[in-house]
């Protein structure tokens, strides 16, 4: 993969920590840097380690390996969608939960891309560099979007996640054609 790519990808994985660390920030009564880094640190921990099991993952099953260039192509596509879909299908936010456990699932449940996305990593030959940028951008996406909350009352996500879903989906496209 293209160093582009591996930072296209790694931006497009990172926008939803982005909003949720903003979401929290928000919520959050502690406005220092100290909250700010702990969730970088478990979002951009979670993407990177996901992005690492879903390589294993594929490395390790021989099916995976053949077809991982056509499915990362259909994974790309589909997050793409999913994010554009939700960008302009907006709902109501919910409560953000303050609890380090809260924010642990949180950090799980939006690095679930990156596993899929880890899947797709098996074709290149040294997937070490793109999975250290996924960790990285989520980490500085992460903490500027809590940190973003201190000076906003509203952040852009709907703009954010069609960029997001934008860069997955032509990732998606570039990969068939």
């Amino acid at each position: 993969m293209l160093s582009l790519d591996a930072f296209l990808l790694s931006f497009a994985l990172g926008v939803d920590a982005a909003a949720v660390a903003f979401a929290i920030g928000l919520a959050q009564s502690d406005k220092s840097h100290r909250p700010a880094l702990r969730l970088a640190f478990w979002f951009g921990g979670f993407q990177a380690l996901m992005a690492v099991a879903g390589w294993l993952l594929a490395s390790q099953i021989g099916v995976l390996r053949h077809w991982a260039e056509q499915g990362a192509g259909v994974v790309f596509l589909a997050l793409g969608a999913k994010l554009l879909w939700d960008a302009w299908h907006e709902t109501e936010a919910p409560r953000v939960p303050q609890t380090h456990r809260a924010h642990l699932f949180l950090a799980l449940a939006t690095s679930l891309d990156a596993l899929a996305a880890g899947v797709g990593l098996v074709r290149l030959g040294n997937p070490q560099f793109t999975i250290g940028l996924i960790g990285l951008v989520a980490f500085l996406m992460t903490w500027g979007g809590a940190r973003a909350s201190r000076f906003m009352a509203h952040f852009p996500e709907k703009y954010l996640e069609m960029a997001g879903g934008g860069i997955l989906f032509f990732l998606g496209a570039k990969t068939f054609v």
